[in-house]
């Protein structure tokens, strides 16, 4: 999942969409769903051929296949719109982020005792992909993709620089120091770059920082922001000397964000990014290396952004075949297929002993070390309707500070104290 445009607000619609209408319950013949998958391209070519295997391997059920009329970016005020009325799909693509504020909805369906079945395979699945599609103990769907963040570099601008390439223990004191030797300002190139267009861009790549360092982004309760703590003081404090000292951070101030561009063309060292960028570097024929983010004391922890297939309540025969369908879609078998085609991480743990495991491995260098790293991604963002509003508040913050408007301090006070005005607001 690419974090930048995931936070719609129009989420809050869903929450209060009809409960009305009701589709008549289909009694004999094939059960026949719909699936609103929003992906393009090779990713849609390849989940429209695992479901026309499923069809042809599964009889009673028949699948059909929509875009949604949507990418995946546009696919909540479609689904939001649709709610209101009998026109929605069994299945569609949403991403993690916006869990909580479809779970609101009552067509949601409650998958809970359904991945309790053993031959669902539920512990097979990576903990934060079962927290991100569990919202208050309801299980809304099934893991659709995984990712996580990584530091991918330049290995010529590193050479160039006399600078060895990062090893898997290295620190954010070794981060910096790297962008500050590799940055060339009349040439230029940039040890690194940092979004300052208020989005989710600038704030995902932040709390791995924070999380290093023993803090976190709000409370358990997520009734107050906690992210303004010394740990959070000295993470984006990180970053803003990086900028306004060292000068060796291209800030991003397009909502496009140039920094996969910028990577591509030679000018940037160092790029904070995941999975879904390799195929795109690849074609573009970058020299690259992959590694896991620098550590703090010995913490390597990063960020994830699971995204899910949620299933939509028509009537229970539906539902049923809804949960069939994605039972067999994230097996192993089916995500070896549909990772080879994309370029995606494995959503199972089991898939990474699968014999044709290997060849996925080999045919996206550097996805191993991304792989790997699925094991440093122990948290998600807070499973709260009231994220994107904090979000919005800490990309502001971050947006000052490394502009060098005002110090770390003063910029993550005044977001939690706005952030904690929204989360005193009652409702989950």
């Amino acid at each position: 999942m690419r974090p930048g445009t995931t936070l719609a607000v129009v989420a809050l619609a869903l929450a209060v969409a009809s409960c009305g209408g009701g589709s008549q319950e289909q009694a004999t013949g094939p059960v026949e769903i719909t699936i609103w998958h929003g992906q393009e391209d090779t990713s849609a070519k390849s989940i429209e051929k695992l479901v026309s295997r499923f069809n042809q391997s599964h009889p009673d059920i028949r699948v059909s296949t929509e875009s949604g009329g949507a990418t995946a970016d546009g696919m909540l005020p479609k689904i939001t719109a649709a709610l209101t009325s009998d026109a929605y799909p069994d299945i569609a693509y949403l991403y993690g982020s916006w869990a909580p504020n479809v779970a609101r909805n009552p067509k949601t369906a409650d998958l809970t005792s359904y991945v309790k079945d053993p031959a669902v395979g539920w512990t097979d699945f990576w903990a934060n992909e079962r927290e991100a599609v569990t919202v208050q103990g309801k299980v809304i769907g099934f893991p659709a993709v995984v990712d996580n963040m990584v530091v991918l570099y330049n290995k010529k601008l590193l050479a160039k620089a006399g600078v060895k390439a990062p090893g898997p223990d290295w620190t954010w004191d070794d981060f910096r120091e790297i962008a500050k030797k590799t940055t060339d300002a009349q040439s230029g190139v940039f040890g690194t770059t940092w979004a300052i267009s208020g989005g989710e861009e600038a704030v995902w790549g932040l709390w791995p920082l924070l999380w290093q360092s023993g803090g976190d982004i709000l409370t358990p309760d997520h009734k107050k922001s906690t992210f303004n703590s010394a740990a959070g003081q000295q993470a984006l404090g990180l970053i803003r000397d990086m900028a306004v000292d060292d000068k060796s951070v291209y800030l991003d101030s397009s909502p496009a964000e140039k920094g996969q561009k910028l990577f591509e063309s030679g000018r940037l060292a160092m790029f904070l990014s995941g999975p879904w960028v390799l195929p795109d570097l690849q074609a573009a024929k970058v020299d690259y290396g992959v590694v896991r983010l620098p550590g703090t004391n010995g913490n390597h922890e990063t960020v994830s952004g699971p995204d899910n297939w949620v299933v939509f309540e028509h009537d229970e025969r539906r539902v049923k075949a809804a949960t069939t369908f994605l039972s067999w879609l994230t097996a192993a078998q089916q995500q070896l297929v549909w990772m080879s085609d994309t370029g995606s991480l494995p959503v199972r743990e089991s898939i990474t002993k699968l014999p044709g495991y290997q060849d996925y491995l080999q045919k996206y260098p550097g996805i191993e070390v991304i792989s790997e790293n699925l094991a440093n991604a122990k948290r998600v963002r807070p499973p709260t309707t009231k994220y994107p509003r904090v979000s919005s508040f800490v990309a502001e913050a971050i947006a000052e500070a490394l502009l060098g408007r005002t110090d770390t301090k003063t910029a993550l006070d005044e977001a939690a104290a706005k952030s904690d005005a929204v989360l005193a607001v009652p409702g989950s």
